[in-house]
């Protein structure tokens, strides 16, 4: 898959179709309420709404995929989690829900609504995958030569290497974005350091970097498709959640720090964020790893 300008083209021809299509067209029904964050538990978001989300989620993975023909299977994927950066990049941060709710079991309440949101925002980037699949059947007439199939320097069966590169997203993933993510920070007795509320392209910055970090060694040293890497978005979310919401950690903050510090800023991620940007990553990552092999194979 040449990057000529005319490719180039119709990338951005389908990233304007998931924003325009997802992103936009469906902005009163899944707007977060006012001085809100963009997620389910706000309460503005029904099960009428992701149905049809979905929907236009699938139908823009289609047209993305119809656009880039005979290559719609390898960029019309990447309309749905365009859309859906827009929806994240629309939100407040999660500290303005806890300015608003401070008390312990009111976070606690809201982690709990969060916990397993980010596999709802996952099935819809997968709906995006099924428009893009199905495109690709329908309009691509004949086979073609990609460039992203090479041997890799460990050679595994697929059954485990997906676990690996899964598992191994979780948890490069959390360490990048704990990283990258580390907003204004203080010593802490009790947690080491507190971090305050990161900015939203902060976060989007994050996100982006780390699982592009996971999709290129996914790539270079397994030869795992960027479907995984994306897929452990939502485990990410989930895990980290669970890892690092305890009662007394929130209640130690609650006492000692304002509302906007996090113990960690993976937690301060909300589920679309990491859905959007890790599958925005994940897919760059994939790609840089094929374009650095011919260029070390140019090389030597």
């Amino acid at each position: 898959m040449e990057l000529t300008w005319l490719m180039r083209f119709r990338i951005v021809v389908a990233l304007a179709v998931g924003i325009v299509l997802l992103g936009i067209l469906p902005a009163d029904l899944v707007r977060p309420p006012a001085d809100g964050v963009f997620a389910i538990f706000a309460g503005s978001i029904s099960i009428g709404d992701l149905l049809i989300c979905a929907v236009l989620s699938l139908i823009a993975g289609f047209l993305a995929s119809a656009i880039c023909t005979p290559f719609g299977l390898q960029v019309g994927i990447l309309a749905a989690p365009a859309g859906m950066a827009v929806w994240a990049l629309k939100s407040d941060a999660l500290s303005a829900v806890f300015q608003q709710s401070p008390a312990v079991q009111d976070r606690l309440n809201v982690y709990a609504g969060l916990r397993f949101e980010a596999f709802i925002w996952l099935a819809i980037a997968g709906c995006c995958f099924i428009g893009a699949f199905a495109a690709d059947k329908l309009f691509r007439r004949k086979p073609v030569s990609l460039i992203d199939k090479f041997d890799t320097n460990f050679k595994l069966p697929s059954f485990s290497a997906i676990p690996i590169v899964v598992v191994a997203t979780v948890l490069i993933g959390n360490i990048l974005i704990n990283i990258l993510a580390g907003d204004v920070s203080y010593p802490d007795v009790k947690l080491g350091r507190v971090i305050g509320q990161p900015a939203n392209i902060q976060l989007a910055f994050a996100v982006t970097v780390a699982f592009m970090a996971c999709g290129f060694l996914a790539k270079l040293f397994l030869g795992v498709s960027f479907i995984w890497p994306a897929a452990a978005s939502a485990l990410l979310s989930c895990c980290s959640i669970i890892a690092y919401v305890k009662k007394p950690i929130l209640e130690h903050l609650s006492t000692s720090w304002p509302a906007v510090f996090f113990a960690r800023p993976v937690i301060a991620v909300l589920p679309v964020y990491m859905v959007a940007f890790g599958c925005i990553g994940a897919i760059w990552g994939y790609w840089l790893a094929v374009s650095y092999h011919l260029w070390r194979e140019y090389e030597s």
